[in-house]
């Protein structure tokens, strides 16, 4: 989708990218009151044919921008870092806080449109879930099974024109 720029200048042009995305707002009472804003994509992360969780970005009025996707270990922050030194010589990574709401969304939407949208996505059809569905199934039928040979238990060899009976 090269023609999606990320040059995303206002608020409105990011909530108007979300909208064509189908990138819906899922806040709860509670987190707009606390200032965090939750969006959705309509995107799964996969994790198997049975785990597939939707991405979700969160951002905060502390000025972080995050990750908070269910499957994920913690939400984890997106905004920019860069290495710093401490006066007692260590150093480390500092996470950029974006102090205004607006920058945040803008932020948020270049990040989506980066890293989901200009990349190449692969869909699954329905046909291929099932068929993955079905393949996973009767892979752990198969392992719960009993250690059976799948081909009966007399096992013939012949080595070196002798031939020995391994049942």
């Amino acid at each position: 989708m090269e023609y999606m720029s990320t040059e995303i200048r206002s608020a409105r042009e990011a909530m108007t990218i979300f909208k064509i995305l189908g990138i819906k707002d899922i806040t709860t009472k509670r987190q707009h009151k606390n200032g965090t804003t939750v969006y959705e994509l309509p995107i799964k992360r996969m994790w198997g044919p049975s785990n597939q969780y939707p991405l979700r970005f969160a951002t905060y009025s502390t000025g972080y921008v995050r990750n908070v996707s269910e499957g994920n270990s913690s939400p984890y922050q997106i905004n920019k870092t860069k290495r710093v030194t401490y006066e007692s010589g260590m150093t480390g990574i500092d996470r950029g806080i974006i102090d205004n709401w607006e920058d945040r969304l803008i932020y948020l939407a270049k990040f989506i449109v980066k890293n989901y949208y200009q990349k190449p996505t692969y869909l699954i059809s329905d046909y291929t879930m099932d068929t993955i569905r079905s393949q996973y199934k009767q892979a752990n039928e198969l392992r719960n099974q009993d250690d059976k040979l799948p081909f009966g238990d007399d096992i013939k060899v012949i080595i070196n024109g002798h031939r020995y009976n391994l049942s």
